[in-house]
């Protein structure tokens, strides 16, 4: 009796529900149930359509299903969407465009590390936590110290119409678009390691249920209630806001919003302030801020950095170290570093034979169908490219 056949057949059983028979199941995925009781008892093998139905039908990963590990090239995706009024719901309208961005994202991390990315540790559960492991004043270098505490990639693409996190095997990725607006760029930070601690890349079909949590993580995580509450809102000036603004990292909106959450009602000047824009409201209030580390020099600096491509150095680094090799593609070095593919130094073959191998490695790397038929995004859905 084959134990790994057995031990396939043990996954099966330990993920039916409850009264979920195997003579059900067995119907389910168009085997007999007797062929599904020898199968589930290592007595035949499973085939190939018999797995996938399986794993479909129960809601769980094929390559778990055989493996009993967790995929390391198993892709999720859970997006930020915006609200219509007109519709009166939130929605992606960039989605099928930014799809192509991210299969790009997807190859790179596949050329860079083949076997699967390190995986990116559990997340704490309260936004508490994860502010005590960022540290104080974490929202200056916010991508930076997310990288830092939690080992989840933070890249900035400027093609991207809106922002996106992935797990990508076991890594956590965010990523942004570029915006001066870097208040913009801190709450998508927030958001998108809300749907991270929250487990909303394991979802199904409910991809927009889950952005109202997601804003609450983000709002207790930049605005908690406690350092709200400590500010007397019936009596702060202009300069005190914006301080409070610029400390924070949001905007004013999100402040504006925060405030309407916990039924705080600032006084009337104070209400108008906060109907401004948030670039406005600080450089209104430039000159006394310089002393406070807001002056101008400080408010360009971050919508300087907020604009900016970025990838992480260290998947630069193991990317260049495969092209330089002849392992990855140098098409996808090139659009990381955003430059002609030509200036990539990559080996070139001595001979009419090494040619003829090298185009053989590259011809052999699988397709972007083949990568699709792989890939599982979730939006909460889990639905693939």
């Amino acid at each position: 009796m084959d134990q790994q056949l057995l031990a396939v057949g043990e996954r099966i059983r330990s993920q039916m529900p409850p009264g979920l028979s195997q003579r059900r199941l067995a119907g389910l995925v168009d085997m007999t149930p007797d062929a599904l009781s020898r199968a589930l008892n290592g007595q035949r093998g499973f085939s190939s359509i018999e797995l996938a139905s399986l794993a479909d039908s129960l809601g769980v990963d094929i390559y778990w299903l055989i493996t009993g590990r967790a995929d390391p090239l198993r892709v999720d995706v859970a997006a930020r969407h915006f609200w219509d009024p007109v519709q009166a719901q939130r929605v992606n309208p960039g989605r099928e465009a930014d799809d192509k961005i991210l299969e790009k994202v997807v190859a790179v991390y596949r050329d860079a590390y083949p076997d699967g990315p390190s995986v990116s540790p559990d997340l704490p559960a309260e936004p508490g936590a994860v502010r005590s492991r960022l540290g104080r004043d974490f929202v200056r270098r916010f991508a930076e110290q997310i990288e830092a505490a939690f080992a989840i990639d933070v890249l900035r693409i400027p093609e991207l119409s809106t922002d996106y996190s992935l797990r990508i095997g076991g890594r956590s990725v965010i990523l942004l678009t570029s915006t001066p607006n870097w208040f913009r760029n801190n709450w998508s930070v927030a958001h998108e390691l809300g749907h991270l601690v929250l487990g909303h890349h394991a979802g199904r079909g409910v991809e927009k249920a889950n952005e109202q949590p997601a804003d609450e993580f983000a709002a207790a995580l930049l605005l908690p209630e406690d350092r709200v509450r400590e500010i007397n809102w019936s009596h702060i000036d202009g300069t005190e806001l914006a301080k409070f603004v610029w400390d924070a990292g949001v905007s004013t909106e999100a402040l504006r919003n925060r405030l309407r959450k916990l039924r705080l009602k600032p006084h009337a000047d104070a209400s108008a302030a906060l109907e401004q824009p948030t670039q406005h409201l600080l450089r209104r209030h430039l000159t006394t801020l310089r002393g406070y580390g807001a002056g101008v020099d400080a408010v360009v600096e971050r919508e300087a950095e907020s604009t900016g491509r970025m990838f992480p150095i260290r998947l630069i680094a193991d990317l260049s170290h495969r092209v330089r090799s002849g392992q990855a593609d140098p098409a996808a070095l090139a659009w990381v570093l955003n430059v002609p593919v030509d200036e990539i130094d990559f080996p070139e073959p001595d001979d009419e034979a090494a040619s003829r191998e090298y185009e053989e490695l590259l011809a052999a790397r699988p397709s972007a169908a083949a990568w699709n038929d792989k890939l599982r995004l979730s939006h909460g859905n889990a639905a693939p490219w």
